[in-house]
């Protein structure tokens, strides 16, 4: 690795940096093949989505062995004083040989070689092995992140019509008004990444939802927003009704990346049920 790894590590780093967007996704597919959920990818969809997340290319890459065949990938992602393990697996093979330790280790120490401060992440809590990996290197639960899922419904009858509105505008409105101390995939500054095909919508300019692609059977929420001074007027439910109205015969989604006690009664009276996967939110103060 260029900077950080432990001289005794029989391992060498590939940024991402010096990779083209199609091999690195091919490399990504490949360590989470047999995941416990499935992690595809193409190149177009790998580098919308973790630019969005402020992907640092330097940081990332993969991980070779000895004689230079990469066995791990791991992509970071920075925003100040704090860097994120957006995603970290091994190849099939490589797994439960200790080098995904070696290789979280070298993370770490590079982390701390650029000056981060803090290093997060997120981790499926059934995933027991990886769990004791991050813990057994320092890092602590901060809190645990759940997902749901809502039917496709007809749209009331009086379902309001939205007005579709620039991602920017509601990712700014999410960073005044938003829950303080969001997941970084909820954060105001992932949302402001949102491009097309992901849109966004606006109700009676006080109720605010982005979505990811519409032409899915099943469509991602990314936020939902209500201004505080409209809050408790049902405009949460009413702009529920109108992406039904908007994107009839869907299906809804949110990937576990919502802290349990945000508005969960919210989700239980519209509808929602959980997701079986939840995640972690581990942090390391280096």
């Amino acid at each position: 690795m260029a900077a950080g790894v432990a001289d005794d590590l029989p391992l060498s780093f590939r940024p991402l940096a010096e990779l083209p967007a199609a091999e690195a996704a091919a490399a990504f597919n490949r360590c989470f093949a047999g995941y416990l959920v499935s992690v595809q990818t193409s190149a177009e969809e790998f580098e919308r989505r973790f630019r969005g997340e402020d992907l640092d290319p330097f940081a990332s890459g993969l991980f070779l062995d000895g004689d230079g065949v990469p066995f791990a990938v791991l992509l970071v992602t920075r925003r100040g004083w704090t860097a994120r393990v957006a995603a970290f697996a091994l190849l099939p093979a490589s797994r439960g040989r200790g080098l995904g330790r070696r290789a979280m280790e070298a993370a770490v120490a590079a982390a701390r070689a650029r000056g981060d401060r803090s290093l997060v992440l997120e981790v499926i809590e059934g995933n027991a092995p990886a769990v004791r990996l991050y813990e057994g290197l320092g890092f602590v639960r901060r809190r645990r992140l759940v997902g749901y899922h809502r039917p496709a419904r007809p749209a009331p009858a009086a379902a309001p019509a939205l007005e579709e509105v620039d991602p920017q505008e509601v990712a700014r409105l999410v960073a005044l008004e938003g829950a303080p101390g969001l997941p970084w995939m909820l954060a105001a500054e992932t949302l402001a990444r949102a491009v097309p095909p992901q849109r966004a919508y606006a109700l009676d300019g006080a109720a605010y939802a982005i979505i990811g692609d519409p032409a899915r059977p099943a469509v991602p929420v990314r936020t939902l927003l209500v201004r505080r001074s409209r809050r408790g007027e049902g405009l949460a439910r009413r702009l529920l009704d109108g992406l039904d109205a908007r994107h009839p015969g869907h299906s809804w989604g949110v990937t576990a990346i919502v802290p349990e006690d945000l508005v969960p009664g919210f989700f239980a009276a519209t509808g929602w049920t959980p997701m079986e996967i939840s995640q972690f939110e581990m942090v390391l103060a280096l």
